[in-house]
């Protein structure tokens, strides 16, 4: 049985996406570029040269909007990848599915208490939904989903208030309108990541108090975000 809708109509500001980790700061990224490594490989029969220029395509929505700092750089094929904190990012396929069944896909990031994320780990989920590089009507479209992801990658929070948003918790078979930012993800993203060309501070690494780190760094699974699939409104939930 799918999920129904996360639905929420008050208004929230981009300060009220800013993910935290366990120890209560929020959670950023120090410097850029933010590099990652992604095994195409995957049960769907997606040809891994068309899926890693999705992925690729998914990471560059972030990358270097105007007004911000953000870079995801695709570092190259490594196979057998699989999470846990190794200062290695990482995207991949996975038919060992132990989440959700409604889930489509799930991204954890790892931090120093400080908030300071040190990797994150985005997986696909093959067990349970049929993907799409296309926007195939009944299937979930892979560029679409993984766009999202990277949002959380960067510490984004879910927007629930504006379902045109990347950052909305679910999507319909065959979408693909986020592939593309809207404005309040790119709203978010200037709020976290501003471009800081002239030296200044802002953003999100001042606000948490993060130009210390602890002497002893602990590290810590953010609780795993992810994007669920929902029923097209003219199919009745079950």
């Amino acid at each position: 049985m799918l999920l129904p809708l996360l639905l929420s109509f008050a208004h929230a500001g981009p300060e009220d996406q800013v993910m935290m980790n366990s120890s209560g700061n929020r959670l950023f990224w120090e410097s850029m570029p933010v590099n990652y490594v992604a095994d195409p490989a995957n049960t769907e029969g997606l040809d891994e040269a068309e899926t890693l220029a999705a992925i690729v395509a998914a990471g560059g929505a972030w990358t270097l909007v105007d007004g911000t700092e953000v870079e995801f750089r695709f570092r190259g094929v490594e196979r057998d990848l699989h999470g846990g904190y190794d200062e290695k990012s990482v995207v991949f396929f996975t038919d060992d599915w132990v989440g959700g069944a409604e889930l489509l896909a799930v991204t954890s990031n790892w931090s120093d208490t400080a908030g300071e994320i040190l990797d994150f780990d985005l997986m696909v989920n093959t067990a349970d939904h049929d993907w799409s590089l296309t926007g195939e009507p009944e299937k979930a479209d892979l560029q679409n989903a993984l766009t999202h992801e990277f949002g959380h990658a960067l510490g984004i929070d879910h927007d629930k208030a504006q379902e045109e948003a990347t950052m909305f918790p679910s999507t319909a078979p065959g979408e693909t309108m986020k592939r593309d930012l809207a404005e309040s993800d790119v709203a978010v993203l200037a709020f976290m990541y501003p471009d800081n060309a002239e030296g200044t501070d802002a953003g999100v690494s001042a606000g948490a108090g993060c130009s210390t780190r602890p002497g002893a760094p602990l590290f810590v699974a953010l609780p795993a975000l992810f994007l669920v699939i929902r029923r097209r409104k003219e199919v009745p939930c079950c």
